[in-house]
């Protein structure tokens, strides 16, 4: 084999460098936008294939195994961003047989003795030979496992470009430290193979499960409805995933659809086993679960998957009542409004109102008073705002004494235009197109769809955003490489009724928004400006950032908002309303 020269020695530090920055970024942002996936791919394949192609000029045992493998890799880098309209599993397939060559030549070496460390060589070739294998004959990869893979073999080729540099600058070294280097290296190699195994059977096991529960007689309309609203239908004992010390009742109850038509819903009461007297009321607002019927919370194995449940045990403990709608459509029949705010209201407010009804709490000593705060996250702080806006006409007989809206989707246009190219904008997007397309029709909704992005529509609104169902969503929404929702399909009229359904701090009520500084859901530059905009002089607005937290950990169990939630909660009902400390402050 030939010395290496100056340019192979340039190439490959500078590759070395570059390929190992490349992987980083990749496998750290394998959540982003597809579009910044399929440069980072781009970029990573093509650097790779230029350092096989110097590399091949020095190796005359391989030289044309490597160069073919090079040059394929070369045009594969160059070729994967132009061919933007292809589907993941396309592009995946496509770039998965390139690395499959490479390890097919990789591993014949190996077997005719022509490499050295054969061991090592084979686990390396059997890598990638099974990680072009899963994408051949499990086409559903998702974006993110394709990222993280072929991250993880763009920083390993990078190490090993670095490291072929440095070594014969490298004091010698002891026998002892070079067989342990090798046996790391060995170890690695078997990791690989192990990470790829395991991924396949990860995605395949994720793509069979579904924890989704079959909606059961109790969802059923029983054959006499009052024609009131806030009449409870049916209730019945929750014996599944209660909090520690706690009793609960799943309910039914007559409501209305955003249009002012009677609707059902179904919701869960939750007390503690000591309470006694009259409760004060958490009026709970789920965040995204879905819009078929099956996602209803009360349904699934755990109906409290959902909020900041540290906060909510600690109210349950100092007696209060926690009150949570399904919403019309999730549990009874549908459609679902999806962030639609006058039927998220009534939801919220005829739930809490029929759960003031329960036999079971009046027999147990225990009634339910007419004050509530109203929490909610995402989607429910959306309906949370909605709520305390729709309370004084709608259900004047209860006294909401205050919102805490946990990064509220507030305003509709602005979020899906910034989340419409990422995979949890994908199905949010999904989401208003099913449901929307069902209740506004002379939005021509579906007509503005394209034929790919409507395929994806009737997929992704079939899977529930909880469990199992939320990572398959997730893996299926990053198949998709275009916006559910166009820029050109956002606009007209159907801007007009997202503007109409944005969310508004209503006047009279002390209003908590909790907002994590690292969303890159509903992002933060989006709720400052909402903040701004509410801060009229009959506002109570208090507004925090929690630093370094993103959507979902924001009601983690962890989150300082939990114990913030709960002060506040508690200042409310004292009349005495304090917002957390640090809060933006926007009052009387």
């Amino acid at each position: 084999m030939a010395q290496p020269d100056s340019t192979s020695n340039f190439a490959r530090f500078l590759g070395g460098v570059l390929l190992i920055a490349l992987g980083l970024v990749l496998m750290l942002n394998s959540a982003s936008a597809v579009r910044l996936i399929i440069w980072l791919l781009g970029a990573g394949l093509l650097i790779a294939g230029l350092v096989r192609l110097a590399e091949a000029q020095q190796d005359s045992v391989r030289r044309w195994p490597v160069m073919l493998s090079g040059g394929l890799l070369v045009l594969s880098g160059v070729a994967l961003p132009l061919w933007h309209r292809a589907s993941l599993p396309v592009l995946a397939l496509a770039t998965s047989l390139v690395l499959l060559l490479g390890g097919v030549l990789r591993l014949a070496s190996v077997l005719r003795g022509q490499r050295q460390h054969s061991f090592r060589g084979a686990l390396t070739a059997l890598a990638g030979v099974f990680g072009a294998a899963l994408v051949v004959f499990w086409p559903r990869l998702s974006l993110w496992v394709l990222g993280v893979a072929f991250g993880g073999w763009l920083f390993l080729l990078g190490v090993h470009c670095l490291w072929s540099f440095l070594r014969p600058r490298l004091p010698a070294i002891p026998g002892w430290l070079r067989t342990a280097r090798s046996a790391s290296l060995t170890g690695l190699s078997a990791i690989g193979l192990v990470a790829v195994l395991g991924l396949g059977t990860l995605t395949a096991f994720l793509h069979s499960q579904s924890d989704t529960a079959a909606a059961d007689d109790f969802y059923l309309p029983p054959a006499s409805v009052p024609a009131a609203h806030g009449q409870l239908l049916r209730a019945e004992p929750l014996a599944k995933s209660t909090p520690p010390n706690t009793l609960a009742w799943r309910i039914l109850y007559t409501t209305q659809g955003h249009d002012g038509t009677p609707a059902i819903a179904s919701g869960v009461v939750t007390v503690a086993e000591s309470a006694t007297g009259t409760l004060p009321v958490i009026s709970w607002a789920n965040g995204t679960k879905g819009v078929m019927s099956q996602c209803a919370l009360s349904m699934g194995p755990n109906p409290y998957d959902d909020g900041p449940a540290a906060a909510r045990e600690t109210m349950l403990a100092d007696g209060w009542a926690v009150v949570a709608t399904d919403y019309v459509g999730l549990g009874t029949a549908g459609p679902h409004p999806y962030l639609i705010p006058a039927a998220e209201a009534y939801a919220v407010l005829d739930a809490t109102l029929a759960a003031g009804q329960l036999q079971d709490l009046h027999s147990r000593g225990v009634r339910l008073g007419q004050s509530s705060v109203v929490w909610g996250h995402s989607q429910g702080g959306h309906a949370a705002l909605a709520t305390a806006e729709a309370a004084g006409d709608y259900a004047p007989n209860l006294e909401i004494l205050g919102i805490a809206a946990m990064a509220p989707a507030t305003n509709l246009p602005e979020l899906a235009e910034s989340v419409a190219d990422t995979s949890a904008g994908k199905i949010i997007s999904s989401y208003i197109a099913a449901s929307w397309n069902q209740l506004y029709p002379d939005l021509g909704l579906d007509e503005r769809l394209t034929t790919r992005s409507r395929m994806a529509v009737n997929q992704l609104s079939q899977n529930c955003f909880s469990g199992t169902g939320a990572l398959t969503g997730l893996a299926k929404a990053s198949q998709l490489f275009e916006p559910i929702l166009s820029s050109e399909a956002l606009d007209g009229q159907l801007h007009s009724v997202l503007k109409r359904n944005s969310s508004i701090v209503p006047a009279g009520y002390p209003a908590f928004i909790a907002q994590g500084a690292a969303d890159s859901l509903v992002l933060p530059s989006m709720q400052r400006e909402f903040f701004r905009t509410s801060c009229t002089p009959e506002a109570q607005i208090g507004y925090l950032e929690y630093s370094g937290l993103d959507h979902m950990p924001l009601v983690g169990a962890d989150s300082a908002l939990n114990e913030d939630l709960v002060a506040f909660t508690h200042s409310l009902l004292e009349g005495k309303p304090a917002f957390p400390q640090g809060s933006t402050l926007c009052r009387k």
